[in-house]
C-alpha cells in the first residue's frame, strides 16, 4: 500500500523519481530482512546515529520511543547540531523532513512551514515540554542551540499533547540537565565570515549525593552580509537538581536570552530580481531596532508515589520583552528609479506567562494487557501589555531614497512615540489523558484526548480607555488521537492513526475585536507509516503518508462584506527519512518530503482561490548530510538543503525560486578532547537563496558563501 502511494506521488513530480525509486527499493529490502536477530544500538549521538528506539516527549507523555508511537517523530541530537554547525534553533529544525523556513523579523525569526501549513498558527513550540504561547504571530525562545540537549519534532496533528495550534508540527526543545556522576565541561570558540565571533562554555557536576548542577552560556555576534544588519545574542541556562532519594527529584531551572537581532526586513525587487550589491543595502532607518529578551524559570518535580504511580509537575514563569522600531516596507518605483519606503512601526510586547502542569503516570494491567496512562491538567495565565505607534502616526511615515548611496535617516521616536495600546489577560485551562494499551506481543493501541478552555479579556487604552472598547471572549475545543501500532519484530513497526487538532484564527492572546466572535479552526489527520532498523542496527528508516484537512478558515464570499468561517485547506504527502552507518568510517543522514497542499474553498478580493497552493509552502524538500573519516583523526562532512519553489501569496502570482544550499566541514581531532573544524556554508554561492517574502516583491535573502573556523574542547 505504501509503495503504491509513493508511485502515485512520483507521477505528479518527475524531479523526485530517483528519490522515490530509492525509497521503494529500500522499503522492499528492509522488509525482507525482518528476521534480523541482533540489534546493535548506537544511541542518539551524531549524524547517522540510530534514534527510533529513543524515548521522546514530543509525541506523548508516556516515555514512548518512536517505535511505539503511531506518529512521525524525529530527534535532532546535540552531537548532530554541533557536527553541522547549527547555532540557531531554526537552522537545526529545518534539517528535519518536510520543514522549511518562513522566518522574518516580524515573527521572531522562527516561523516554519510543515505538512502544507505555514506559520505559528499551525505550529506549537514547547520548551522542556512546556507550551510557549504566541503573541501576534511571534515566538523568540529559545535563541541558541548551545543550551539544548536535543530537539524533538512531531510532524502532524499534536493538539492532543499541547493544545490548540498544532495541526502542522510540534517542536519540543529539550535543554541540557544536571546529572549525578562524573563532571563535564565543554566549550566552543569560533570566528568566520561577515565578522562572526562566538564563544560558548558550559558544564555540570555533582555537588553531593543529593545535589547536582549545570550551567551553560554562549555569546555570538556578527556584522552580517547586509549593511547595518549586525546582531548579537547572549544566552544563559542554569539548573540545580535536588534528589534526596531514588523516588523524588526536584529541578530548579533558569534560562535567559538577550538578543539584538538584525534589523533587516528584506530587499525590494527591481524588475523581479536583486543583484548581489543591491542585496547588501539595508533600506531600514540607520538605527532600526529588533530586540528580544526572554527569561524562563521553572520547577520540575518527579515523585514515585508507588512502584507503578509517578507524580510529575512543572511550574513556570516566562517574562518576555520584544521591541521593534523600524521602517519596514520598501518598493521600487521605475518612474523615479528610487526605493519608496513606508510604515514606521514601533511595537513592544511586554508579556508574562505563569502556569503549571501536572499529571499522574500510572502503570497497570487490564487483564493480560499492560497499560500505561497519563492523566493530568494544565493552567496558564498570560498577561500582555501591547504598545505601538499606530495611533501616533507611524503608518504615515515614508519617503523615497536612491537605490544606492542614500542616507537611511534616524527613527522619529521622539515625535511618533510608541505608547500602550491595549492590555489582555488570557486564562487557559486544560485536562488531558494519554494512554497506551499493549493488546498482545505485537499490537498496541495508543489513545489520547484533551479539552482546552480559554477565556480572554482585552481593554483598549490608545483611544482613552473607553469602557465600550473592552471585550471578553472565550473558546474551547476537544481533540483526540487514536492509533494502532503493529510490531511483528523488535526492529519493525507499522502504524495507522487518526487525530484531530485545532488552530486559532489569530494569536490567542492578542485577539482583536474583529476576531472576537470567531471559533477555532478545526482539522483532522489520517496517517500511516512504517519504521525499521536494519543492517544489524546500523541503519533505520521511516516512511509516512498523511492526509490533513483544515476547516473553518476565515474568508469572505464574493459581493459580501461579512467574513465567515467557511474556508477549507487540505494537504497530503509522503515523508521519508534514512539514517545509515554502513561502516565505522561513514554515516549518512537523508530525508525528503513530497507534499500536495491546496485551498479547497477560499476567496480573496472576490476571487475563488480553490486549487491554489497556500503561501510559503514548498511541495518538495530534501536534506542530506554525510560524514566520512578519511583518516583516523580527520573527518570530512557535507550535505545540502533543498527547498522547492513556493508562492509568496495565496493568489499564486508571485513565485519564490527553489534553492539548494551546500555546506561542508573538515574536522581534525587533535585529541580526544579537542576538535578543530573548518566549515563552509552555501559553498556554491546560491543566487536564489530566498528564505521568505516579507511583503509583495520584498524578499529576505539568505547569506552568500561564508567560512568559519572553530575549536571545540572538553574536559
Amino acid at each position: 500500500m505504501i509503495q503504491s502511494l509513493v508511485g502515485t506521488f512520483l507521477k505528479k513530480r518527475p524531479l523526485s523519481l530517483s528519490i522515490g525509486a530509492a525509497i521503494i527499493s529500500l522499503t522492499q529490502a528492509a522488509i525482507a530482512q525482518q528476521s534480523i536477530e541482533e540489534i546493535v544500538i548506537t544511541g542518539q549521538g551524531g549524524v547517522g546515529a540510530i534514534r527510533l528506539d529513543v524515548e521522546n516527549g514530543a509525541g506523548s507523555r508516556l516515555g514512548l520511543s518512536s517505535f511505539d508511537l503511531p506518529a512521525s517523530v524525529d530527534i535532532i541530537s546535540r552531537e548532530e547540531i554541533a557536527t553541522k554547525g547549527d547555532y540557531g534553533a531554526l537552522e537545526a529544525v529545518t534539517r528535519s523532513a518536510g520543514i522549511s523556513s518562513s522566518a522574518s523579523p516580524g515573527n521572531g525569526g522562527t516561523s516554519i512551514s510543515s505538512r502544507g501549513f505555514n506559520g505559528h498558527g499551525s505550529s506549537v513550540y514547547t520548551y522542556d515540554g512546556t507550551r510557549l504561547y504566541i503573541v501576534a504571530g511571534t515566538v523568540t525562545f529559545p535563541a541558541d542551540t548551545w543550551t539544548l540537549d536535543r530537539v524533538e519534532v512531531l510532524r502532524g496533528a499534536g493538539s492532543v499533547i499541547n493544545g490548540i495550534g498544532a495541526l502542522g508540527t510540534t517542536i519540543n526543545y529539550v535543554p541540557k540537565k544536571p546529572v549525578f556522576g562524573d563532571s563535564e565541561f565543554a566549550g566552543n570558540v569560533a570566528a568566520g565570515s561577515f565578522g562572526m565571533r562566538r564563544v560558548a562554555l558550559g558544564g555540570g557536576a555533582e555537588l553531593s549525593d543529593q545535589w547536582a548542577f549545570r550551567l551553560d552560556g554562549s555569546h555570538q555576534e556578527e556584522d552580517g552580509f547586509v549593511d547595518r544588519a549586525d546582531e548579537q545574542r547572549d544566552v544563559w541556562a542554569g539548573s540545580l537538581l535536588y534528589q534526596p532519594n531514588e523516588d523524588l527529584s526536584v529541578r530548579f531551572s533558569l534560562d535567559y536570552a538577550d538578543i539584538d537581532a538584525s534589523p533587516y526586513w528584506g530587499t525590494p525587487l527591481i524588475n523581479g530580481g536583486a543583484s548581489r550589491s543591491h542585496r547588501e543595502n539595508n533600506y531600514n532607518f540607520g538605527d532600526g531596532k529588533v530586540e528580544y529578551e526572554d527569561t524562563w524559570s521553572r520547577v520540575h518535580i518527579e515523585w514515585n508515589i508507588s512502584p507503578n504511580v509517578t507524580f510529575r509537575s512543572d511550574t513556570y514563569l516566562l517574562d518576555a520583552w520584544r521591541e521593534w522600531q523600524n521602517l519596514e516596507e520598501y518598493s521600487y518605483d521605475a518612474s523615479t528609479n528610487q526605493i519608496d519606503r513606508a510604515f514606521y512601526l514601533g511595537i513592544i510586547h511586554d508579556e508574562e506567562q505563569i502556569g503549571s502542569r501536572f499529571d499522574f503516570l500510572i502503570d497497570s494491567d487490564l487483564g493480560d494487557m499492560e497499560n500505561t496512562i497519563s492523566i493530568g491538567a494544565e493552567i496558564n495565565d498570560i498577561e500582555l501589555n501591547y504598545l505601538n505607534n499606530f495611533s501616533t502616526g507611524g503608518f504615515g511615515v515614508g519617503d523615497s531614497v536612491p537605490v544606492f548611496g542614500f542616507n537611511p535617516g534616524l527613527l522619529p521616536q521622539a515625535t511618533i512615540p510608541t505608547i500602550l495600546d491595549y492590555q489582555t489577560d488570557t486564562r487557559q485551562f486544560a485536562i488531558f489523558v494519554d494512554d497506551t494499551l499493549q493488546l498482545n506481543d505485537s499490537f498496541s493501541l495508543v489513545l489520547g484526548a484533551r479539552y482546552d478552555d480559554i477565556d480572554f479579556d482585552r481593554f483598549d487604552l490608545a483611544i482613552g480607555g473607553n469602557p465600550a472598547s473592552a471585550f471578553s471572549t472565550d473558546f474551547s475545543e476537544f481533540t483526540w488521537r487514536t492509533g494502532l501500532v503493529y510490531q511483528p519484530s523488535e526492529n519493525l513497526s507499522l502504524y495507522a492513526q487518526a487525530s484531530t487538532a485545532a488552530d486559532p484564527v489569530t494569536s490567542p492572546i492578542s485577539i482583536s475585536a474583529g476576531n472576537a466572535n470567531f471559533d477555532l479552526a478545526t482539522g483532522r489527520q489520517y496517517e500511516i507509516g512504517i519504521k525499521q532498523q536494519f543492517l544489524n542496527g546500523r541503519a533505520e528508516y521511516t516512511l509516512a503518508y498523511f492526509d490533513i484537512e483544515k476547516e473553518d478558515i476565515l474568508t469572505r464570499l464574493p459581493a459580501s462584506a461579512v467574513t465567515e468561517q467557511i474556508g477549507q485547506q487540505s494537504s497530503d504527502g509522503l515523508e521519508f527519512t534514512l539514517r545509515l552507518n554502513p561502516g565505522e568510517d561513514l554515516s549518512i543522514d537523508f530525508n525528503t518530503a513530497i507534499i500536495d497542499a491546496e485551498f479547497d474553498e477560499f476567496y480573496s478580493g472576490g476571487v475563488s482561490l480553490a486549487g491554489n497552493t497556500p503561501r510559503n509552502v514548498p511541495e518538495q524538500t530534501a536534506n542530506l548530510w554525510l560524514n566520512w573519516a578519511v583518516l583516523p583523526n580527520v573527518q570530512v562532512g557535507g550535505g545540502f538543503r533543498y527547498v522547492d519553489s513556493r508562492f509568496a501569496n495565496d493568489g499564486n502570482s508571485e513565485v519564490l525560486p527553489e534553492y539548494t544550499v551546500f555546506d561542508a566541514s573538515v574536522n581534525w581531532f587533535v585529541s580526544d578532547d579537542v576538535t578543530v573544524t573548518l566549515r563552509g556554508r552555501n559553498l556554491t554561492d546560491e543566487d536564489d537563496y530566498v528564505l521568505a517574502p516579507y511583503v509583495p516583491n520584498q524578499w529576505i535573502f539568505g547569506d552568500p558563501r561564508s567560512y568559519e573556523l572553530s575549536v571545540r574542547f572538553s574536559l
